[in-house]
């Protein structure tokens, strides 16, 4: 059975947006992601809720604080639990000092808000290597949207992280838009793209935010979408204002267009996170 659960924040207006899945079955149970370490007790409170007493995994896509924030807080909670994540990331699960220095100045008043992560025993912590075949449980680097983030395979279910970038079910239609701050690497992000497509005959779980039925669909959308915004972003380098591109973008992708779809509580907060996405490929395209 597979949960979406809502890691809502009040404080910033953030409402379906930050989530963690839960499959709990007859063989074992699993999270994808855990939220910040603010959203830590809605999160443990919804697994008592739901009955689940034990997690055998707790897969990480990346580190970002919105994703793994709460990991020590959930780890404590569930101590025989298993974490999994890239190589790249364990050392900042061990220690998170460095990692929470870095997001506070990227983020500022976001980051308090978020909360600091508690440090992981090192010895709770697998990296793909260590991963239990028996488990069914299939990871894929994908690299890109963060240098250590990685996919995750169960089922028919394929959990992306932001790979695919941040979506919404308006109802019939979407939205959807690259998700790429810096530091941002085209290549390495097209190959990531290219690198999950055998695994794509799957439903997609996205972490921010829902299900899309169709894995081979919106795989497609999202290569579609990460050209196109990097020409349109590249046709604006002699004077990148953000607000100009953002109306280009506009014009020339109607699924991004869909953005005056959305609340306006949405239509803010992705304002500052498509501010992001251009700035990583402005950093990319100008060497930076």
């Amino acid at each position: 059975m597979y949960s979406l659960i809502d890691l809502d924040i009040p404080e910033l207006g953030y409402t379906r947006f930050i989530s963690s899945w839960l499959y709990s079955g007859p063989e074992m149970a699993f999270l994808v992601d855990v939220g910040p370490a603010c959203t830590a007790d809605v999160l443990l409170e919804t697994l008592e809720r739901k009955g689940v007493e034990k997690l055998d995994w707790i897969l990480l896509t990346h580190i970002h604080l919105d994703h793994a924030g709460g990991i020590g807080h959930v780890a404590r909670r569930f101590p025989e639990t298993r974490i999994v994540c890239h190589p790249k990331a364990v050392r900042h699960l061990v220690d998170p000092s460095k990692l929470w220095e870095g997001t506070r100045k990227v983020l500022g008043n976001i980051a308090d808000i978020y909360g600091p992560m508690l440090p992981v025993d090192p010895s709770r912590i697998l990296t793909p290597e260590d991963m239990d075949p028996d488990a069914g449980i299939g990871i894929i680097d994908t690299p890109g949207h963060a240098a250590h983030h990685q996919s995750y395979l169960f089922d028919d279910r394929l959990f992306i992280g932001e790979l695919f970038g941040v979506f919404h079910d308006l109802g019939g239609e979407i939205y959807l838009r690259p998700a790429t701050p810096p530091k941002f690497i085209y290549e390495q992000f097209a190959a990531s793209l290219d690198r999950v497509a055998p695994a794509a005959d799957r439903k997609v779980c996205f972490a921010h935010y829902g299900i899309y039925p169709d894995g081979e669909k919106i795989l497609e959308l999202a290569k579609t979408q990460l050209s196109l915004w990097l020409e349109v972003v590249r046709a604006h380098l002699e004077n990148p204002r953000k607000d100009a591109i953002i109306k280009d973008l506009k014009t020339q992708d109607p699924v991004f267009a869909r953005i005056d779809d959305l609340p306006k509580a949405y239509r803010d907060r992705e304002a500052y996170y498509v501010g992001n996405t251009i700035g990583g490929m402005l950093d990319y395209l100008q060497g930076a």
